[in-house]
């Protein structure tokens, strides 16, 4: 596996490092991959208008607008939409089957070897506390949790030196390449290990969240590596991951490593998610008073005609009176 660095930056708006991918799809022409790219797009197309009207169109936690927003590459963003369509089209194409093969396990499954049963899993349960800024580092060291003796809690007080040094360094290809490929390392607070072992049904939710997440991911970054003319089933064959998990389960930080790079999201999922439910909440408040205004009024228009009413009842009977008099 090969992690020399190139200039070439698959930009997914997640914060992304980038190496080189040296397994090239030698039986596919040209022509097939320019078909396939041309059937991609078309169908990315048929699909924007329900993407951007749908209710239930979030992607890796995500609203399509708010990820599609992010993403600064051409290339990343095309394979999004593409990836994206497919998702709400329930698209069973090669791409999407083989993204889903690798993230199902077995029914019911409540902890995560059995939600991954792909892949060689270790789980740390612990309090992880990593800064986004420390996570998105070429040489944070995120290897180290693969192996099963690093604690949770063991990166919390890693602390950088200098500016970002380059993915070229040698240490760092050294300690990229020692990751491997089929392994799954996943961070989990105790909090939620303890709410999953108190409630099985709430890990299974748990499990179902995060198989979500990754195939969504995984969906995408194969949409990308098939643009590329790649072999995709060796490309998801060779990838691994890190999840660092909030307490709800939801993905923190994440970096997967492959055949060719290093991917690294940070924690502005939860950011933005924090965000948009405190929006929710103002925008209730918000809805409440004017509702309230909106009956404040109504019933003011109400008494307003009631007595206008009265009024003009009185002036009628003068006017009656009146005339029967003359």
């Amino acid at each position: 596996m090969d992690f020399g660095v190139t200039g070439k930056l698959w930009e997914y708006g997640i914060g992304s490092r980038t190496s080189t991918m040296k397994e090239k799809n030698a039986d596919r022409s040209f022509a097939e991959i320019a078909a396939t790219k041309a059937a991609e797009k078309e169908a990315s197309l048929r699909s924007v208008n329900e993407m951007r009207t749908t209710g239930a169109n979030h992607y890796m936690g995500e609203s399509y607008e708010e990820r599609i927003s992010k993403i600064t590459d051409k290339t990343a963003a095309s394979a999004f939409q593409t990836a994206y369509a497919k998702k709400m089209a329930g698209a069973t194409d090669y791409i999407s089957t083989i993204s889903k093969a690798y993230s199902t396990g077995k029914a019911g499954a409540t902890n995560f070897e059995d939600a991954f049963p792909q892949y060689d899993v270790i789980t740390h349960v612990g309090n992880a506390n990593i800064s986004s800024g420390n996570w998105q580092r070429n040489d944070f060291p995120f290897w180290k949790y693969f192996d099963k003796n690093t604690s949770a809690d063991a990166l919390n007080d890693w602390k950088p030196e200098g500016a970002n040094p380059s993915q070229m360094r040698s240490d760092l290809q050294r300690n990229y390449n020692s990751v491997g490929s089929g392994r799954i390392a996943i961070l989990v607070p105790e909090s939620l290990q303890q709410k999953m072992d108190a409630d099985p049904e709430y890990a299974r939710q748990i499990m179902a969240k995060l198989q979500a997440w990754k195939e969504d991911y995984d969906r995408w970054d194969n949409t990308v590596a098939a643009s590329y003319g790649y072999n995709v089933a060796e490309h998801q064959a060779g990838k691994s991951y890190v999840f660092d998990l909030d307490e709800n389960g939801d993905v923190r930080n994440c970096t997967v490593t492959g055949p060719g790079r290093i991917t690294v999201s940070s924690s502005e999922f939860v950011e933005a998610r924090k965000k948009r439910e405190a929006k929710c909440a103002e925008y209730e408040k918000l809805a409440e008073k004017s509702a309230l205004k909106r009956k404040m009024l109504e019933q003011e228009i109400e008494e307003r005609c009631y007595k206008r009413n009265l009024v003009n009842q009185v002036v009628f009977n003068a006017y009656e009176k009146n005339i029967m008099e003359l």
